[in-house]
């Protein structure tokens, strides 16, 4: 079974004469496949968790009323027939496979819209960007630029920094991202910039390679010592094609469109290999096909901020989560697992299957295809591509050359849609989170990205009720917080 994080997994049904009960947390088990050297998840069982999870969607529902899968899809496409193309949006997770991508671009054509759009928003600002690293390339570097909290969301490429850094010669982990983080524990330097000054950061580096160094008060306005600053750009000089420039932006960055093309600027000064990592399974892949078809993704942002939309699809995503402050409109088909925010605000839901539970193919790392080839059914449950097919009221076509307008793609020269935004006065949040790394991405990597969204004039702090009790903090309580990153109150 593969692992959308990239590492290899068995997860097998037991026959059903076996099981001591006939529930279903009976009929899956989780191995390794020792064969094989990315079995790296610290975290194995959460995929067999999701499956088994007890409050996992089984029953199609149109409003509050359950409903069989068919009626739903058929009541649902009624309804999209009704409107104008213009006024309906599709959102799709970045853990589709390229095929239920092609059939909801097909779906797209047939009721006559363009705003089709990626959930995390976020990975748009990566998911331009080719690589050109591998995995081999990470674990025999002599030293990775870790830009972001690679070792938060990529336990495979940890794996791989872990061993080069383990061959003893001469490794170096450089790390830089606005904020302390896991993959900074391991890192030397640590450099943290304020939220803004990282493209300005990396753009001095390169800029020094080329002999064209700042002055140190340049230095200090973006909040790194000169030495640690000559420090840096002599590792990078020294690990010339023999290192890598790796970017997992995450929500950390106010521009991370721009810190991804700064860092692939200096990947190509020093002659290192370069590549970026999104926070969901194939958003990388998914924005290909989506470009290719001419999709106005800004636009679709946008209409579903401003409340423009009639009908909205959102297939395996959630909008009210990774878009807080959307206006959803009355019509709002809805596929998923779990129940999340938006559960309860549909007017039509359809259950679905995780990724691990799918067959197709996907865009990995290493710019390769790669095949999901041993099916897990879902139990009871469609995938997002037999959904599409019946809201499509057959089978939606999947192009032949899906493949070739994948790995043929070409980088556009500028961000296709800038959308996270950093409030002046946002939400701090206070204490440890803990991103889980494996899955299709939608659960195991969830953070609040309202953190990212909120108004202007918010400020608050979100503790933990175990560290408010041991504080003694109640809610609405003033608190003043001082880190390295600054102070607030």
């Amino acid at each position: 079974m593969f692992c959308p994080m990239q590492d290899v997994f068995l997860i097998e049904e037991e026959p059903r004469k076996d099981a001591p009960t006939l529930g279903r947390k009976s009929l899956y088990a989780l191995e390794y496949d020792v064969n094989r050297d990315r079995g790296l998840c610290g975290r194995g069982n959460f995929c067999q968790e999701l499956a088994t999870h007890p409050s996992r969607l089984f029953r199609a529902k149109k409003g509050v009323e359950y409903s069989t899968v068919e009626k739903v899809a058929s009541d649902f496409a009624a309804n999209l027939q009704s409107l104008s193309g213009e006024k309906i949006a599709i959102m799709l997770d970045g853990s589709l496979t390229l095929e239920e991508t092609a059939k909801a671009l097909a779906l797209a054509e047939k009721i006559g819209t363009k705003l089709v759009a990626l959930s995390p928003a976020e990975d748009i600002a990566v998911a331009p960007f080719k690589n050109s690293f591998t995995f081999e390339d990470v674990s025999r570097a002599v030293t990775n630029v870790v830009i972001g909290d690679v070792m938060t969301l990529s336990p495979t490429i940890t794996k791989l920094l872990h061993d080069a850094r383990a061959l003893e010669r001469g490794y170096t982990i450089i790390a830089i991202d606005t904020v302390k983080s896991r993959t900074g524990w391991f890192a030397h330097p640590e450099l943290i910039t304020p939220i803004g000054k990282t493209t300005e950061l990396i753009s001095a580096i390169s800029e020094t390679i080329e002999s064209k160094r700042p002055e140190d008060k340049s230095l200090e306005n973006i909040g790194i010592s000169p030495g640690d600053f000559d420090w840096t750009v002599s590792a990078i000089e020294k690990a010339s094609g023999k290192g890598n420039i790796i970017v997992a932006p995450g929500w950390h960055f106010a521009d991370a469109f721009g810190v991804c093309a700064a860092a692939k600027k200096l990947a190509e000064t020093a002659k290192l290999k370069f590549g970026v990592l999104p926070l969901t399974t194939n958003s990388r892949g998914i924005y290909r096909l989506l470009a290719n078809a001419g999709c106005d993704i800004a636009g679709t942002y946008k209409a579903l901020y401003n409340g423009e939309l009639d009908a909205l699809l959102a297939i395996d995503c959630d909008p009210l989560e990774s878009l807080p402050k959307s206006k959803i409109p009355k019509i709002f088909g809805l596929t998923g697992q779990l129940p999340t925010d938006s559960y309860e605000k549909v007017s039509h839901f359809i259950p679905s299957t995780f990724l691990f539970e799918k067959t197709g193919t996907l865009l990995g790392t290493e710019e390769g295809i790669i095949e999901l080839n041993e099916k897990i059914n879902g139990p009871g449950v469609l995938g997002a591509g037999e959904i599409i097919d019946k809201i499509f009221s057959g089978e939606a076509p999947v192009p032949d050359n899906l493949r070739e307008t994948v790995l043929n793609f070409e980088e556009p020269k500028e961000s296709p849609v800038a959308i996270s935004k950093i409030p002046k006065a946002g939400i701090i949040g206070v204490g440890q989170g803990h991103v889980f790394h494996h899955s299709d991405g939608r659960y195991t990597r969830r953070t609040n990205f309202i953190n990212l969204h909120d108004a202007e004039n918010v400020n608050a702090a979100l503790v933990p009720i175990a560290i408010a009790d041991r504080l003694g903090i109640k809610n609405g309580d003033r608190i003043r917080i001082s880190s390295e990153s600054g102070n607030a109150e």
